[in-house]
């Protein structure tokens, strides 16, 4: 057999054992690297939501109520808690600025929704997640923003709308 085929001096080739010990080895240091890392903790949403029961009572001429309609399941509704409502800045803005309702969706886990939430998806006519919706205190939608734009683009959009429920409770034709 020449020295260029099989396993001679000259061969290229791994005994076949060597790799399966590497790779076990590998894998017990990769298992045991994953159970000394600590998990990634959860975001800390700092947003002072409001039930919905009282929100149009707490809204005023300077404060409009902010429905956020979302679900647990919802990546981009998780990516707008990491981002925005967990950004102790943005949080505040949204605190002071609106009267900020938290409606989440159970229909997936639970079969249904309770008959407040059903009753302002239906109102609203919340078909995705999540949608943020800017009301007045008189109840009137003035703004629906559905999807996730990135924090920036959407903090600057619920500030345009609040401007523009603001402007509209000032005019005299009001």
């Amino acid at each position: 057999m020449p020295a260029t085929e099989g396993r001679g001096a000259g061969s290229s080739r791994r005994d076949p054992a060597v790799l399966l010990v590497i790779a076990g080895i590998l894998l017990v240091a990769r298992v045991a690297l994953g159970l000394y890392q600590k998990p990634a903790a959860p975001s800390a949403d700092l947003v002072e939501w409001h039930p919905i029961a009282g929100a149009e009572a707490e809204a005023g001429r300077n404060r409009p109520i902010l429905y956020d309609f979302s679900a647990d399941w919802c990546g981009p509704c998780q990516a707008m808690e990491r981002d925005v409502f967990s950004d102790r800045r943005q949080a505040q803005t949204l605190s002071q600025l609106f009267v900020p309702v938290h409606v989440v969706d159970r229909q997936r886990e639970q079969g249904r929704n309770p008959p407040e939430v059903t009753a302002l998806q239906d109102r609203f006519g919340i078909s995705a997640f999540p949608t943020l919706v800017v009301v007045s205190a008189d109840g009137r939608q003035h703004e629906s923003i559905t999807g996730y734009p990135g924090a920036m683009a959407l903090m600057a959009r619920l500030q345009q709308a609040r401007m523009a429920v603001l402007e509209r409770a000032a005019s005299p034709a009001h």
